[in-house]
């Protein structure tokens, strides 16, 4: 009878075990859902919709997107007008004009466009700002141009020569 009892209560325990484990498990189910039901609303909130990319926003165009001055003679500087428009629905704010080298310069005839305006950009590539052997051969520079476009604030165009 000892042996039949010590196997009931082996029983009993591994039942008490199971349901004491099942009642530890339910409650862990449960935060992890309501954690990742908070990461999936979060991540939603996080990332715009596509309609919010649409319509009402300012939007920059560039054409073209690069130029090349073919070959140019040291010392002598050459200047081409790109044309920035805005195809958006919103004022088309220019916030700031940078290149990649002292030797090339960047202008706008203004800095706000109208929706469907089409502006000026001038680029002034000066090659006697360089010297040495790195001013010579194949050159490439970029104009930086930032604006209030929420999808692309930062635009790139790129010039290109070759330096005789």
């Amino acid at each position: 009878m000892t042996k039949k009892s010590s196997k009931i209560r082996k029983k009993l325990s591994a039942k008490k075990s199971k349901t004491l484990n099942m009642k530890l498990k339910l409650p862990i189910f449960i935060i992890l859902g309501i954690i990742l039901s908070l990461a999936v609303y979060g991540y939603s909130k996080a990332i715009p919709a596509p309609s919010d990319q649409l319509g009402n926003k300012a939007q920059i165009k560039i054409t073209p997107p690069s130029f090349d001055f073919g070959q140019v003679e040291y010392g002598k500087a050459v200047e081409y007008v790109f044309k920035i428009k805005n195809s958006g629905d919103q004022i088309l704010e220019i916030k700031r004009l940078s290149t990649s080298c002292g030797c090339t310069t960047a202008e706008t005839s203004k800095e706000e466009i109208s929706p469907g305006e089409e502006i000026d950009l001038k680029v002034v590539y000066n090659t006697a700002a360089m010297s040495g052997s790195h001013a010579k051969g194949k050159q490439d520079r970029i104009i930086y141009v930032k604006t209030n476009d929420p999808v692309n604030p930062q635009v790139e165009v790129k010039i290109h020569a070759y330096v005789n």
